[in-house]
């Protein structure tokens, strides 16, 4: 009886011991998962290791291991902010109200999408803190100050008509290096909106159909000068042409007359070297049926009848 109590009691401190075992090798590795790195502390202290993704060795009960995330983050502004969502690392919070340059109010709604610098992880964790904290006093402390600050440089009406991306490139020209100096790493920010006062909106609308009024007018003005114009360029042409027609008729009637008068003239000379084409004409005329002699011509060296010979019959003075 008695070897059978030393036989139970012997394999209770061998299951202690196994089990005291376990517990130390489960606890002197850390398993780190991919996106993320870890930073061993002992005793409050950073050690300055860091545990990559895998399985990592540290010193059992002593080392703390401070989970820090490497893949992109996002922090924006919204109208209605959630809780900050750690493991989609996605983190919200109100937008930023601010004055322009001529003293409009304004919010300014942002995305900005960063990551953390696994080489300054040390420095973080010494100077700043877990991912929270970088969060709230990096990226939202820097944002949120020149949220407030860059608008105050553009007349509202700038930032009304569309120079956002200007704004948008001064923004990230300026918390590039904020960031950089503290760990992190800026991917990209975005100005994804600013919202004016509902009163100044009304009057830029008013402002832009009074503009658009006077762009309407104006087109009009520049249609009906074309139009008279286009009826006085018409007109000119109108008017030349008839001219031009003219000239022609002109020209046309004089050609005809020099044509009847050289033919006149022709006929005449004709006539005179040769008198008896008369008396051709006259033969051709009685064989006429329908022809009629009116008229006679005299020779000037003799006296030739004037004769008038009709269809009806021929007779003599």
């Amino acid at each position: 009886m008695s070897k059978r109590a030393g036989l139970v009691g012997t394999l209770i401190v061998v299951a202690i011991v196994a089990f005291f075992v376990l517990i130390v090798l489960m606890s002197s590795y850390s398993q780190i998962q991919f996106g993320t790195v870890g930073m061993v502390t002992r005793f409050g202290r950073i050690t300055g290791q860091i545990m990559h993704p895998g399985l990592n060795w540290k010193a059992p009960f002593v080392d703390r291991v401070i989970i820090y995330r490497t893949q992109e983050m996002v922090y924006m502004t919204e109208e209605q902010p959630g809780d900050a969502d750690r493991r989609s690392g996605t983190y919200q919070d109100y937008p930023t109200d601010t004055t322009t340059a001529d003293g409009q109010q304004i919010t300014v709604k942002y995305s900005v999408r960063f990551r953390i610098d696994p080489s300054k992880i040390t420095q973080i964790a010494d100077e700043i803190g877990n991912e929270e904290q970088v969060v709230e006093k990096v990226v939202k402390f820097h944002t949120r100050i020149l949220a407030r600050n860059i608008p105050k440089e553009y007349e509202a009406l700038d930032l009304y008509t569309g120079n956002i991306l200007n704004v948008q490139i001064e923004f990230e020209n300026q918390l590039r290096p904020l960031l950089a100096d503290k760990g992190v790493i800026l991917e990209a920010f975005g100005l994804r909106q600013i919202d004016f006062q509902d009163d100044y909106v009304q009057a830029i609308e008013q402002k832009q159909i009074e503009a658009e009024n006077v762009t309407t007018e104006r087109n009009r003005a520049e249609q009906a000068k074309w139009r008279a114009q286009s009826a006085i360029e018409e007109a000119k042409g109108e008017a030349q042409a008839t001219i031009e027609n003219a000239r022609g008729n002109a020209e046309k009637i004089k050609l005809l007359a020099e044509a009847e008068a050289e033919s006149i003239k022709l006929k005449g000379e004709s006539l005179k070297q040769y008198p008896e084409v008369i008396q051709l004409e006259f033969v051709v005329s009685l064989s006429n049926p329908d022809g009629r002699v009116n008229w006679g011509i005299m020779p000037q060296e003799s006296v030739m009848p004037f004769l008038n010979v009709t269809p009806e019959g021929t007779g003599t003075p």
